[in-house]
Formats: C-alpha cells, sequence, structure tokens
C-alpha cells in the first residue's frame, strides 16, 4: 500500500521520465513511420556533409587540402580551407565563398577576410589555423524562425530568407560526435517538427551539413465531421514546393497533391466521402523545385461519423479547462492502456503512446 506522498512522488517520477524520453521520440522526424516509411524517407532526404580541410574532395568542393585542381590551366593547390570564407590556395587562382573556384583568371590572392599571400623571398608557406566549425543550411518557410538544436539544447536561432533558405554556423567547438536538430516555425506560429541527424566533427575543419529541407507545417480545420464533409488541410513549406497530403485508417489509404505558393503557404480542401467513419489521420511532406525531399510532417488526427465523435474530447483537453497540462497529463497516465473515449485521441481503442504524441502537440503548458 501507498502513502498519498508515495503516490505523488512516483507519479512525479514517471512524469519527468516520459516527458524527458517521449519528448526526444516525438520531435524526431521517423517517429510516426513505419519501417517501410522510414527507409524511403531517410534515402530520399538528401543531406550532404562536406568537410573541408580533410584532404578529400567532397560534394560541393572542387578542391582540399592536399589536391590541386587545373580549372583555367591554372595549378591551384589548396594550402588551406575556410569554407565560409573561401579557400586559401597557393597564389595563382582567385575563389569564392562556398568551396568554389570563380573561374575569373589567375591571382595572386584569394578572396578572404584577411587576404593571403606567400612570403615574399621564397620559403616554406605556412597556412592559417581554421577554426573548428560547423555550417548547417537548407530551406524551410519564407521568413521563419529556426532554432538548432546541439544535443538537445538549443545553440542559436536565426530567421530564413525570402527564399526559405537558411544558413547558420556553430562556432566554440571541439571535436567529437554531436546529435543536431534543426525545426522551424511558420508565419502563424505553428511549429515543424525536429529534423535531426548525428555527425562526427573533426578538429580544426569546417564541417558543412547541407541539402537539409525542414518537414512542413500542417493544421486541419476540423478534427470531426461527418462523411461528407470538406476537411481543409492547410501549412507553409518553401515556395513552388509539390506538397503529398496522406490521408490514412486502418485498410485505406489517400495521396492528394497540391502545389505551395510564392509565400509557402498550401492548402487542400478535401472531400471525406471516400472515408468510412472512423479515426483517420493525415501528414504531409514536401518537394522543393530544387529536388530536395523534406521527410513528414506531423501526425494529426480526425474523426468521421458522430459515433466516433461521441465522448471525444478535442485537442487534448480532458478536464475541459482550456489548457493542455500536468492535469491532463495525469488524466492520461491513469487510463494508460485502457479505454477511454475521451482521452483515446485517435480513437484506436486504446490509449497508448500515439495519444500521448497528440497531447503533446496540443501542449499549453
Amino acid at each position: 500500500m501507498l502513502w498519498p506522498f508515495q503516490k505523488n512522488l512516483y507519479l512525479i517520477t514517471v512524469i519527468t521520465f516520459l516527458i524527458v524520453v517521449f519528448e526526444g521520440l516525438i520531435l524526431s522526424p521517423y517517429f510516426f513511420l513505419s519501417k517501410e516509411a522510414l527507409a524511403s524517407t531517410t534515402i530520399q532526404t538528401s543531406v550532404v556533409v562536406t568537410i573541408c580541410g580533410n584532404e578529400t574532395v567532397d560534394a560541393g568542393e572542387e578542391c582540399d587540402d592536399g589536391n590541386s585542381d587545373n580549372t583555367d590551366s591554372c595549378l591551384n593547390t589548396c594550402l588551406n580551407a575556410s569554407c565560409g570564407d573561401g579557400y586559401l590556395w597557393s597564389g595563382v587562382e582567385e575563389c569564392d565563398d562556398g568551396n568554389t573556384v570563380s573561374g575569373d583568371g589567375c591571382s595572386s590572392s584569394c578572396k578572404t577576410e584577411v587576404p593571403f599571400r606567400p612570403p615574399s623571398g621564397g620559403g616554406a608557406v605556412i597556412p592559417p589555423l581554421v577554426e573548428t566549425k560547423v555550417i548547417i543550411q537548407g530551406k524551410a518557410y519564407p521568413s521563419s524562425l529556426i532554432t538548432v538544436l546541439k544535443d538537445g539544447k538549443i545553440a542559436l536561432t536565426t530567421k530564413a530568407d525570402a527564399r526559405a533558405n537558411f544558413k547558420v554556423e556553430i562556432s566554440n567547438i571541439t571535436a567529437g560526435i554531436y546529435t543536431f536538430g534543426v525545426w522551424a516555425k511558420d508565419k502563424e506560429g505553428r511549429r515543424s517538427i525536429t529534423f535531426t541527424f548525428t555527425t562526427f566533427i573533426r578538429s580544426k575543419t569546417i564541417t558543412t551539413i547541407g541539402g537539409i529541407f525542414i518537414p512542413p507545417t500542417i493544421e486541419l480545420s476540423k478534427v470531426g465531421l461527418q462523411r461528407g464533409e470538406t476537411l481543409n488541410i492547410l501549412g507553409q513549406t518553401a515556395p513552388k514546393s509539390e506538397i503529398s497530403i496522406f490521408i490514412s485508417s486502418p485498410g485505406q489509404g489517400i495521396i492528394k497533391k497540391t502545389q505551395a505558393e510564392l509565400d509557402g503557404t498550401w492548402f487542400y480542401a478535401f472531400d471525406t466521402t471516400p472515408l468510412e467513419e472512423g479515426s483517420h489521420t493525415s501528414q504531409a511532406k514536401a518537394v522543393s523545385p530544387e529536388d530536395l525531399l523534406s521527410s513528414f510532417s506531423k501526425l494529426l488526427s480526425f474523426y468521421i461519423g458522430g459515433e466516433a465523435i461521441h465522448g471525444l474530447c478535442p485537442g487534448a483537453d480532458f478536464n475541459k479547462d482550456g489548457r493542455v497540462n500536468l492535469v491532463d497529463f495525469s488524466i492520461l497516465l491513469y487510463w494508460w492502456g485502457k479505454v477511454n473515449s475521451c482521452v483515446d485521441q485517435n480513437q484506436n481503442g486504446i490509449v497508448n503512446i500515439t495519444d500521448f504524441s497528440i497531447m503533446l502537440y496540443y501542449w499549453t503548458g
């Protein structure tokens, strides 16, 4: 038998554990995917890692330390690399920002913050030290707020430009293995899932992670409908991207497509007539004009039919006080593994991790 204070201590311990563990899972772009969908998404989402100064010509580079290039008949020996500022060369070819040769002919210096020139009178050329740095770049939504995580903690924030492109630099970092996460908030305040990846950072090198495409945001106009009603599905992504919308339920799956506007907003009016009464889910992913493929958006649930709506608590507000917080979480814990039409957000007959993830989506604190 547990005394009241022991029950409270137990509940607090369980709550803390679940929030810490499951929040990391929910924010992962692969949390809701099947093994087949995960394999497909992982293959199709192209994240390019470029490491400057590793003596290897990576994707997007024209040379690297210890390699040579013969552009415009000029011998270009890469003495050192500073990806953010341009390469340092042996004194023959001008180079621009981002690991590429300008092609403007031979020059005695490079485009760097401090022009590098070989010392006069011969002798060995000693290149300056390279800062250990990580550059993360990709696409999100126009003018969206971008948050970058390093090992689960906020490293910095930035803002995407009008074309949805973003680029951040993380300095003051030591060599080692890190897990980075990137998420965005669109113009309506909707938050994307977190795109995560793990990479090894070498000392005195600049590691560039590119090809990132943040999943689109998604919102449903209703969570409960009668069969034949129109469900408006909307969100934001990169301008002119193609959106694939996936509607699924047991034994049934529908895919619809639409295109984002110039400001990245997208909208689809879905006719629910083909759906059976019961619980259904919707999520989306996008392909940018540059052929970048995002992973899936958040998974949202909705319900067709009067019986499915009866007793439902939309938005995971189980005590109906207008907020989703620890009180609702404690109610969910009480019904965990049991049947309750209010707490069972996806109406699959049992209160489980999917209902917990839906509750986190609506969390207000």
